[in-house]
C-alpha cells in the first residue's frame, strides 16, 4: 500500500458532463468584482491567470499515456476530461482579458506560466521520467483544484460572499467541473503503474509551486494596482486567505493532508456533494 492501492479501471462514480460556460459573462463586470476589494479581486485574476496554460498542462499530460489505458470508461473520461479542460481554458482566457483591459500585465504573467510548463511538455516527449514526473504533478494540481472546488460549492458566504454575479457564476461552474473528473487523471496515473511514493514527493513540490505562481501573480497584480503595501489591503487579504476558520486556503488544509494516506483516492472525499443542484443554479450563463 502507499498513496493509493493499484487498479487499472475508472472509479469516477458519476456521469462527466462538458457544460459550455458563455465566454463572454464576465465583460461587464467592475474592475475590482469582488466585494470592491483590491486583495480579493487579484487573488481570484492570479488563480484565473493560471489556469489556461495549466489546463493545456493538464490535457497534454494524460493524453500521453491514453494509449496505454484498457478500460473503456477510463478512455471516454479521458476524452471528457480533456474537453471541460479546454472549455476551462476558453472561459478564463475571456476573464483574464478583462484584467488586461483595466492594464494589468496578464499577458507577461501568462507568458511565464507557458514558457515552463510548455518546457517540461517537451522534456517529457523525449524522457518517459518527465512525462510520468508531468501526468504527477497534474494528479496533485487536480487534487489541490478539487479541494478548493468543494470550498467555493459549500462556503459560499467566506468564499464567494460580494463577488459579481458573473464571476461567481464562472468559478461554481468551474469548481463543479473539477469536482466531477477529480479522480480522472489519478485513476490513468494508477491504471499506468505510477508509484504512489512518487506521488506524495510531487504533491509537495506541486503545492509549492502552485502557491508560488499564485503569490506571485497576486504580488504584481496588487504592485500595479497600487495597493501592494496599503495595510488595509492586507487587513482583509490575509483573513481571506489564511483565516484559521474560513480562510480560503487553511480550510482546505485536512482534504490535502488525505492525500497522503494509505489507500487515498479523489472519490472517497466528498462523494455527497449534490453536482446537479450546483449545475442548476447556473441558469442563462450556460450555453
Amino acid at each position: 500500500m502507499g498513496v493509493a492501492e493499484q487498479f487499472t479501471e475508472s472509479h469516477t462514480p458519476l456521469r462527466i458532463q462538458v457544460r459550455k460556460f458563455d465566454p463572454a459573462a464576465t465583460d461587464s463586470a467592475p474592475k475590482y468584482f469582488f466585494d470592491n476589494d483590491p486583495f480579493k479581486t487579484h487573488f481570484m485574476n492570479a488563480l484565473s491567470i493560471l489556469f489556461p496554460e495549466g489546463e493545456r498542462f493538464f490535457i497534454r499530460s494524460v493524453l500521453a499515456y491514453r494509449d496505454q489505458i484498457s478500460d473503456p470508461k477510463l478512455l471516454k473520461e479521458i476524452k471528457e476530461f480533456c474537453a471541460q479542460e479546454a472549455q476551462h481554458t476558453l472561459v478564463h482566457e475571456a476573464m483574464n482579458e478583462l484584467a488586461a483591459r483595466h492594464g494589468y500585465p496578464v499577458a507577461a504573467l501568462e507568458g511565464l506560466v507557458r514558457r515552463d510548463l510548455r518546457r517540461f511538455s517537451k522534456r517529457g516527449v523525449k524522457h518517459a521520467s518527465a512525462r510520468r514526473a508531468a501526468l504527477a504533478m497534474t494528479v496533485c494540481v487536480e487534487h489541490l483544484t478539487a479541494i478548493l472546488a468543494y470550498q467555493v460549492l459549500t462556503n459560499a458566504s467566506a468564499t464567494m460572499q460580494g463577488l459579481d454575479p458573473a464571476v461567481q457564476a464562472l468559478f461554481k461552474w468551474h469548481a463543479l467541473e473539477e469536482t466531477e473528473h477529480k479522480g480522472v487523471a489519478f485513476d490513468v496515473y494508477q491504471a499506468t503503474g505510477g508509484s504512489p511514493f512518487f506521488l506524495r514527493f510531487a504533491m509537495v513540490l506541486s503545492s509549492f509551486f502552485f502557491l508560488l505562481g499564485l503569490f506571485i501573480n497576486l504580488t504584481v497584480l496588487l504592485y500595479k494596482d497600487g495597493s501592494l503595501w496599503k495595510w488595509s489591503t492586507w487587513k482583509s487579504g490575509l483573513q481571506f486567505t489564511f483565516g484559521p476558520r474560513q480562510g480560503f486556503l487553511t480550510r482546505p488544509f485536512r482534504d490535502w493532508l488525505a492525500f497522503f494516506k494509505p489507500g487515498f483516492h479523489p472519490w472517497k472525499q466528498h462523494r455527497d456533494l449534490d453536482i446537479d443542484n450546483h449545475a442548476g443554479q447556473l441558469g442563462a450563463y450556460i450555453a
